[in-house]
């Protein structure tokens, strides 16, 4: 195998890593166990640091697909995909947190959903192109 598809499977993999962390062990915990005021810092200071993370992750996959000899439409379409929508999340952030501090919760519901639906096609995609490469 070569070494950059080496590379871009590692990113893939800590991508889906951090979702899996974030979704299935973070956030469970911090909502039972963390007072409300304290769980709203902790989640106002680790999602634009996972965005951020993930963005930097899909810019180096998009660059490596770039650098590649033998890229295919499937490595560009997944590192664009991960740059995009971590993005769209990462701007999401203030928005959200205003819906949330103003009481609008319908807006909230909205936001958050929209960045949990982006987040949950950036894992599967990077799943699902781990298993076809």
């Amino acid at each position: 195998m070569e070494t950059v598809k080496s590379i871009q499977f590692l990113i893939s993999g800590v991508i889906i890593g951090i979702v899996l962390f974030q979704t299935s062990l973070s956030a469970p915990i911090v909502f039972k166990f963390l007072e409300p005021n304290q769980s709203k810092i902790y989640i106002r200071k680790i999602f634009p640091k996972i965005f951020t993370f993930i963005f930097l992750l899909g810019i180096a996959f998009l660059t490596l697909s770039f650098l590649s000899n033998h890229a295919k439409a499937s490595q560009i379409t997944v590192g664009l995909i991960t740059v995009s929508f971590s993005l769209i999340c990462y701007l999401m952030i203030p928005a959200t947190n205003k819906s949330r501090d103003e009481g609008n919760n319908k807006k909230f519901k909205l936001l958050h959903r929209l960045s949990v639906i982006l987040t949950m096609i950036v894992f599967f995609i990077h799943l699902f192109w781990s298993f076809i490469s």
